[in-house]
């Protein structure tokens, strides 16, 4: 039996936890009691064991395809709107920025009687 199988007989995708392994071991369990399938729980018990020998699950999911669209889509429903959130904060602090400048290059330029007229108003 290879790990993907392994993995596959436990209803898993391919993993580094340990945890998740004997969760959906467990869960497994319930579906194929021993008394009841003695060969399922046969193969249950073989894949389980065969994922909990010493550097298995990292053999396992090193050697496991990526399946690429998968994790991008998880990476952007993740990302997006904190990303995209950012940039209207950046845009917005860049807005302001810019406007204070022109705001002090224009007062610069003035001269003490244009701002006082043009603040006195």
């Amino acid at each position: 039996m290879t790990l993907e199988e392994s993995f596959a007989i436990l209803g898993l995708e391919p993993t580094f936890d340990p945890v998740a392994v004997k969760s959906a071991y467990f869960a497994a369990l319930a579906r194929h009691p021993p008394h009841q399938d003695p060969e399922g729980f046969q193969r249950l018990r073989r894949a389980y064991e065969a994922l909990n020998r010493p550097g298995a699950l990292a053999v396992a999911y090193l050697s496991s395809p990526v399946d690429v669209q998968r994790l991008a889509a998880e990476a952007r429903e993740r990302f997006d709107a904190p990303l995209e959130k950012a940039a209207a904060v950046a845009l917005a602090a860049r807005t302001r920025e810019e406007t204070v400048a022109r705001w002090v290059e224009r007062c610069s330029r003035m001269s003490w009687d244009e701002v006082l007229r043009a603040f006195a108003g």
